[in-house]
């Protein structure tokens, strides 16, 4: 297999996007060309969708100068597909979502156009190789070809697709309606963009291509999340503005319920990821697409419903089957993380008398024989605030200190947690921890 280099790509031929209706009443006709809003027009009646494939080149392609509405919207208007073929660096991003959330798109060009678009690694060609991986039902990972130590960034990737979440959930289009402005929106990917994304179409256990994911079932198989903000414009707290997001070269990193990689979402709507434990060579790269601190039951569901192969009677084959699900020590991880999340929630409690200096020494100790190494940070950051809680200031600054490290790791070094952390660190007795629950009971 050439490293990094595309695995085979499958290509659906695109639905014909629908134009929305004309004399709609919910939304006037848009200003023209050059305006200050920053977006493009053309009418789709005069304009010829884009539907080229591998086979056959674009007949045309939407503007390049900026946000383009196609005027392409679910049945009842209230989503559309908007696009921006020159948005990082004319990698391109297109979005399905409300119309009151293109504002928000429309500033966030300028945030995405400043990060990167690469791996991060020193030459990722002799250290990284794609390849098919049987133990993953044949879905394409990516391979350490050395020892990478913890802490060394990956990679750095741009979203290319936002869908917004509310477009799933109850009262929200129909699937064929959904299904229809996504594969349109998706067309509208410059070439190279959008053969990335089609690597995804790969079903679990089928090589044949025949039978591709759908867009969506590949937005819930790899469900990054990101808000664009409050809208003010309405006051139904139901209303939000969280979308699913899509990174197609990211989707080589597998799944594991006790991954060897962290990734993090940064400022820039970059997701970025970084090796968080040492990785040998031939060993592949995964995540956790889930919360890790689920029980066996959850991540078990979540990996039938998401990422399992089919059976010929449509039913999914296995569920997890990461060491922590399915290996000979899988009840004893069950056990661990079952005392794991009840010792947690003393020591979220302020209030509780049953925090002693060996409960939080016993719930680091799990942690890390759980194999938590993408998600150190809070459980180090609970232990330095218990210590400091009591007045243990020399294991408070020690777990402050790991947290910190842990926190770069997993949210990069301006995330809120390494600020809070350093700032703790750096004057252990002067923080607002320091003999806190003492100082409360009359203690101190």
């Amino acid at each position: 297999m050439t490293r990094l280099s595309l695995t085979r790509v499958f290509v659906l031929g695109l639905l014909a996007p629908l134009a929305r209706a004309e004399g709609s009443q919910e939304r006037a006709d848009p200003p023209l060309a050059g305006k200050d809003d920053g977006l493009a027009y053309e009418e789709i009646e005069k304009t010829t969708i884009y539907t080229d494939n591998a086979t056959a080149p674009a007949v045309h392609l939407p503007p390049v100068d900026g946000w383009w509405d196609s005027k392409i919207c679910s049945s009842d208007e209230n989503y559309c597909v908007f696009t921006n073929r020159r948005a990082a660096k004319g990698r391109g991003i297109v979005a399905v979502t409300r119309p009151d959330e293109l504002e928000k798109l429309e500033k966030l060009e300028e945030v995405i156009n400043k990060s990167e678009n690469r791996y991060l690694i020193d030459d990722p060609e002799s250290t990284l190789q794609e390849k098919d991986l049987p133990e993953y039902d044949g879905l394409t990972g990516l391979v350490a070809t050395k020892a990478l130590r913890r802490n060394k960034p990956l990679f750095a990737w741009t979203p290319v697709l936002f869908a917004h979440k509310q477009m799933f959930q109850k009262g929200g289009p129909k699937k064929k309606d959904r299904t229809r402005l996504l594969e349109a929106a998706v067309g509208f990917l410059p070439p190279h963009t959008r053969a990335a994304f089609d690597k995804q179409r790969r079903r679990p256990g089928d090589n044949s291509g025949l039978n591709p994911r759908s867009i969506e079932e590949i937005l819930k198989a790899h469900p990054w999340e990101v808000d664009l903000g409050v809208n003010w414009n309405h006051r139904d707290p139901d209303v939000h503005s969280r979308h699913y997001v899509n990174f197609p070269e990211a989707s080589v990193l597998q799944h594991d319920c006790r991954p060897n990689t962290a990734v993090y979402i940064d400022s820039k709507f970059t997701l970025r990821a970084t090796v968080a434990r040492k990785v040998n060579p031939g060993e592949a790269l995964t995540v956790s697409y889930i919360d890790p601190f689920l029980s066996r039951k959850e991540r078990n569901a979540f990996v039938r419903k998401y990422r399992a192969p089919r059976g010929p009677d449509g039913k999914p084959t296995h569920g997890c089957r990461c060491s922590a699900c399915s290996g000979p020590d899988k009840d004893k991880h069950e056990e661990r993380l079952k005392e794991l999340l009840e010792l947690r929630g003393e020591l979220r409690n302020h209030d509780s008398r049953k925090v002693d200096f060996a409960l939080i020494e016993r719930f680091v100790k799990l942690v890390e024989e759980e194999g938590l190494h993408a998600r150190y940070a809070e459980p180090y950051e609970l232990a330095a605030l218990n210590f400091n809680y009591y007045g243990d200031d020399k294991r408070a600054k020690k777990y402050a200190d790991k947290a910190v490290q842990a926190g770069i790791v997993e949210g990069g070094l301006e995330s809120n947690d390494v600020v809070a952390m350093r700032i703790m660190a750096n004057d252990i007795k002067g923080h607002y921890s320091y003999r806190y629950n003492l100082k409360r009971r009359g203690q101190a």
